[in-house]
């Protein structure tokens, strides 16, 4: 899971091109209190195959209908359909029949291609506006795991220049080392782990871009060691 601080900024870190024609209704910020929109992954048939999601809406009154719309990191919310409507169990199903069946086909989303490490978000939006949800996932995680230990970083930077580090599964009250390397220049720090057992959150950014776009941020506990590779700058924001 990506903590909020960090789905927080990839939902809001845009070019300033795309804030400036940006729909106020479409800022999470702006969600209606109560109203609940869930990714649930499908199952994959194959292991490299693309994610894809159904989608479940909690917490509104039967009847409405709504437009789908998503956003990849960095850039515009874009409708993608309309005429949604939530069943009695919260899926979000369409009026188009499903194959073979005389009930209303349920919704799939697919992200397509996405910068590792980077959120895709996902809006329903009532037709007449008063109703705003939003759910947000990482299509290519970023994540290492040792033992009971796991690591993961968040691009939350239009321009490849700032990951969140999360981590859990640690020790409570244990000493751990983090060392983070970007191109080439390498910092330590020690930290100390709370009784959740999770890394405390750190934000890590470099002022100067290097030119050697290789990265490494690692942490050295007690119990396991775990550290991840990954790109900086501009290769960061490459799609696959």
């Amino acid at each position: 899971m990506f903590v909020a601080l960090a789905l927080l900024c990839a939902l809001t870190c845009v070019s300033p091109q795309a804030r400036a024609h940006d729909d106020n209704i479409l800022d999470p910020h702006n969600a209606t209190p109560g109203v609940r929109l869930e990714l649930l992954e499908l199952p994959r048939t194959k292991t490299a195959s693309p994610s894809a999601y159904r989608l479940r809406l909690t917490g509104t009154a039967p009847g409405l209908e709504f437009e789908l719309w998503t956003q990849q990191f960095g850039a515009l919310f874009r409708k993608v359909s309309s005429g949604l409507r939530a069943d009695e169990e919260g899926n979000v199903v369409s009026h188009t029949r499903g194959k073979g069946s005389r009930a209303p086909a349920q919704v799939t989303v697919a992200p397509g291609s996405s910068a590792e490490g980077a959120a895709w978000s996902v809006a329903l939006v009532s037709s007449d506006r008063t109703i705003r949800a939003f759910a947000a996932t990482i299509p290519r995680p970023i994540v290492s795991r040792s033992g009971p230990c796991m690591l993961q970083l968040e691009l939350v930077s239009y321009n490849g220049d700032r990951f969140v580090a999360t981590g859990s599964g640690f020790t409570p009250g244990d000493e751990v080392t983090v060392q983070s390397t970007i191109g080439g220049l390498t910092t330590d720090r020690r930290r100390t782990i709370p009784v959740d057992g999770r890394l405390p959150t750190d934000v890590i950014v470099r002022d100067a871009v290097p030119r050697d776009p290789h990265a490494r941020y690692a942490v050295t506990a007690h119990s396991c060691n775990v550290a991840i590779n990954y790109k900086w700058g501009r290769p960061a924001l490459v799609r696959r």
